[in-house]
């Protein structure tokens, strides 16, 4: 009798020490939107090993959860984002180091976001721009950079329509938070960049708005990005030479090594500012990227060889400046000998 006894405690302490549910299922999403999907996990014994599979084509975007603790409770987040007119999970299979549990498949419908002046596509949770930069792209038109930090956010499909060219990089999901960068072209006249996003907590749309003002810093900047003729450098070039030529004279008049030490750094100066750049030469056909990143927006192709002045590297690409002042980035495998 005590054998049965104690058998019945073990197995009911085993089918007890750990069970799983759903912990929250929103009850309506939003086509393209990124929403989580939460378990709980209550587990009386030592801490096991859990493994989730989510049966059919329905996976998260992050393979790993977002685990937070809570004495015997434990959650475990997971975020999805879909663009059917139903979201549906057939089953969970959750798997522990010695049981496993299948929870049942679950649906949640989808509502189509309504039209709305300037819409990006980017539905959060919350949207912070937390910083931008515009620089001259060409003659006719600028490049503005914008970091964007989100919630439960697809920011990888933002689109604005007035762009006339634009890409993103640098993505990075953290949990529900998304950051990334990204890139629009615009023509040189448009002040301002207004643009919309909805907002899932307050179920409308919230309206954004960048200044396009050309900074003192990003004019600096802007030298090494697309230099252009200024209309000191000659000034400039002449005023370095006319010290060098005084200095000598000091030093043969006055016999004083001081002067003969201003020369040389004035020299040095002029060196160092009128060197001239390296040159490469580009293939023709070769594709020219706004921003240098392998899945960057193709600005343009290059319709024959071509050699250039070389503006910058990063990692395999290298900044050049083409015809009418476009400024982008070249593979070096699409780089030719001269």
């Amino acid at each position: 009798m005590k054998f049965f006894i104690a058998f019945f405690l073990t197995l009911f302490t085993t089918l007890m020490a750990s069970d799983v549910e759903y912990s929250y299922v929103p009850k309506k999403v939003y086509e393209k939107q990124v929403f989580p999907i939460s378990f709980l996990v209550i587990d009386a014994s030592d801490k096991k090993r859990i493994m989730f599979d989510f049966k059919g084509d329905k996976k998260p975007i992050m393979n790993d959860p977002v685990i937070i603790n809570n004495g015997s409770k434990t959650f475990y987040t997971f975020y999805f984002k879909t663009e059917q007119a139903l979201f549906v999970i057939p089953e969970v299979d959750v798997t522990f180091d010695d049981s496993n549990k299948i929870l049942p498949k679950i649906s949640i419908p989808v509502k189509k976001i309504p039209q709305h002046k300037n819409f990006s596509g980017v539905i959060a949770s919350g949207l912070k721009i937390k910083n931008h930069q515009v620089s001259v792209y060409d003659e006719k038109t600028n490049l503005i950079a914008i970091s964007f930090e989100a919630h439960d956010a697809n920011l990888e499909d933002i689109y604005i329509p007035s762009a006339l060219k634009d890409g993103t990089e640098k993505v990075k999901r953290t949990g529900s938070k998304i950051e990334l960068n990204y890139y629009i072209v615009l023509p040189s006249e448009q002040k301002e960049l207004n643009f919309s996003y909805f907002d899932t907590i307050k179920e409308s749309f919230i309206n954004k708005t960048i200044p396009i003002v050309m900074q003192d810093a990003s004019v600096a900047a802007q030298t090494d990005l697309n230099p252009k003729d200024d209309s000191f450098e000659t000034l400039k070039k002449y005023t370095l030479l006319g010290l060098i030529i005084l200095f000598v004279l000091l030093f043969v008049w006055k016999r004083d090594f001081f002067y003969l030490i201003l020369a040389v750094i004035t020299a040095a100066v002029l060196l160092t500012f009128y060197t001239p750049l390296a040159t490469v030469c580009v293939k023709e056909g070769s594709p020219l990227y706004i921003i240098p990143t392998s899945n960057s927006t193709t600005s343009i192709y290059i319709d024959t060889k071509y050699k250039t002045t070389k503006l910058a590297q990063r990692n395999e690409f290298v900044k050049i400046e083409y015809k009418n002042g476009t400024v982008g980035w070249i593979k070096n495998e699409d780089l030719c000998e001269d």
